[in-house]
């Protein structure tokens, strides 16, 4: 049964190592992170830090389907708190991916000056890209509610983070726009099997929550002849013929995913 447990899909591994490869913005690694990487590594947020470790400078995104959070602004003081000390436990492990757990360590890790929605998370599983060349350590911290994190999920979160760290990278911070609402992780999952990309699914979105063409091109900045042909795509793929019909298939699947 252990064996079982800590086998890989090699299926689903290359799938997300392939589509990180077309993330362009924040947006797209939402949509990536709450798709198949959710299934292999379940979490509610992600956090990562880029800068000298030690230094006062560095960047941070929070990437999370949680309403308000990625949008959140952090205390500077309260947010380096909790980075030191992941930092901290993580170069005490010898540089190696690690889990903690505020209910095994009696500790909050920091969270307690954080917002509630952060305060709540119980289990964190972290690992750090060091960048020998500018001095400076990427940390990525994933957050969950329930459940501690599997030795399984521990390797697979080795072996995705460069995929991660590398989409990371070359996006800029939070769009101005954003849909309102995002579709839930197991339907994301349905419609990247079915062959969309990010792009594809971002444009869906943005479909389903009453945009455009003209309007959806100008928030992605591409033309909407552009957008008219993801769309035309985006109906053979999930076997529509209009706009009209792939918001309702959407909706359709979204209230009939199980909880």
């Amino acid at each position: 049964m252990a064996s079982c447990e800590n086998s890989f899909d090699p299926e689903l591994v290359v799938r997300i190592m392939h589509n990180s490869l077309s993330i362009q913005n924040h947006f797209q690694l939402l949509l990536w992170l709450q798709g198949d990487f959710q299934e292999a590594v379940q979490h509610d947020v992600m956090i990562s830090f880029s800068g000298a470790i030690g230094g006062n400078a560095y960047h941070y995104d929070i990437v999370s389907a949680i309403p308000g959070l990625r949008q959140a602004k952090l205390p500077h003081e309260r947010i380096h708190r909790f980075r030191s000390d992941v930092h901290r436990r993580w170069a005490a492990g010898a540089g190696q991916v690690a889990a903690a757990s505020i209910v095994a360590e009696g500790d909050n890790m920091g969270l307690s000056d954080l917002p509630e929605e952060l305060q709540v998370m119980q289990h964190f599983l972290f690992h750090a890209i060091p960048d020998t060349r500018f001095k400076s350590d990427h940390l990525y911290i994933l957050l969950r509610r329930h459940g501690s994190f599997a030795d399984r999920e521990r390797k697979l979160f080795e072996l995705l983070l460069p995929h991660v760290d590398a989409a990371v990278r070359k996006i800029d911070g939070l769009p101005v726009f954003e849909p309102e609402q995002v579709t839930a992780p197991i339907l994301l999952n349905s419609l990247i099997k079915s062959g969309l990309t990010t792009r594809e699914i971002e444009i869906l979105e943005w479909v389903r929550n009453g945009k455009t063409n003209i309007e959806i091109g100008m928030i992605l900045d591409i033309s909407s002849f552009t957008v008219k042909n993801h769309l035309q795509r985006i109906f053979r793929k999930i076997n529509v013929t209009n706009r009209a019909q792939a918001a309702g298939r959407l909706e359709e699947l979204t209230n009939n995913a199980p909880d």
